[in-house]
């Protein structure tokens, strides 16, 4: 069992047994205060990921390229380094958070932090494969032995590469706890820390990408950019979670 998700079932058990003292964690760790600017850095790094999937779905170069093995080699080495590109700016909205004084926004930017620095490594690799793999084609060398070995390690690749999807998914559930208000007693309500105006900003922030994604919550299927618009796009919408300036 990895350990983020053990040390999450340890407190999830915790808070089970301990309700009290559970909610004064909570309110320990989750101090009201930046929440607004905390989700609003987060939803506009989410919108990279937009970019990412448009890349890869709408303008795959196997489907550009179909007939034209060079040209889409050298076109999936491109989306590669624009991924990377696209990567590294998620990366950034979240890293000052890492020195955040709530601690669960700490822990979801460092968890994002993480996840994306494995993805941007894996991608080096994978552009060196594909490199590789041209050099090996224009050389007349691209044997069927060659190409087995190349599709396993790609497929090596993408398994590391969905491993790090969920990690983003897990820091997205937990991003919407962010949300959730100090103010809240003994752990129940239903509040959160933004006010109905924040939420309305965040909202329509979430729509310039994510419009498409009309879901709540996790569902079997979704890629990570749907699972993480669906769960923030929940605590949004939901009339269950009263904004702070609600009466």
């Amino acid at each position: 069992m990895p350990k983020r998700l053990f040390i999450f079932l340890a407190l999830f058990v915790a808070m089970l047994t301990h309700p009290a003292q559970a909610a004064d964690q909570f309110t320990q760790n989750n101090p009201d205060g930046k929440k607004y600017e905390f989700a609003r850095s987060y939803i506009t790094a989410l919108s990279y990921m937009k970019d990412i999937d448009e890349r890869w779905n709408k303008n795959a170069p196997k489907k550009l390229f179909a007939d034209q093995k060079n040209k889409m080699i050298l076109a999936t080495i491109n989306d590669l380094a624009l991924d990377s590109s696209d990567l590294l700016i998620i990366k950034n909205y979240l890293l000052k958070y890492l020195v955040s004084p709530n601690r669960l926004m700490r822990k979801v930017a460092d968890i994002v932090v993480v996840a994306i620095s494995r993805e941007i490594a894996i991608n080096h690799e994978e552009k060196k494969l594909w490199e590789h793999w041209y050099d090996l084609n224009t050389a007349g060398q691209a044997t069927r032995p060659k190409e087995i070995e190349f599709v396993k390690t790609q497929y090596s690749l993408e398994l590391r590469r969905k491993e790090a999807d969920k990690d983003i998914i897990q820091a997205s559930v937990m991003m919407t706890k962010v949300l959730v208000s100090e103010t809240n007693k003994d752990g129940k309500g239903h509040r959160l820390a933004i006010t109905a105006q924040q939420r309305q900003k965040l909202l329509d922030k979430l729509d310039t990408f994510g419009s498409d994604v009309l879901d709540w919550g996790l569902k079997p299927g979704q890629g990570t950019l749907e699972a993480s618009i669906a769960v923030i796009r929940e605590i949004l919408e939901d009339s269950i979670w009263i904004s702070i300036d609600d009466k």
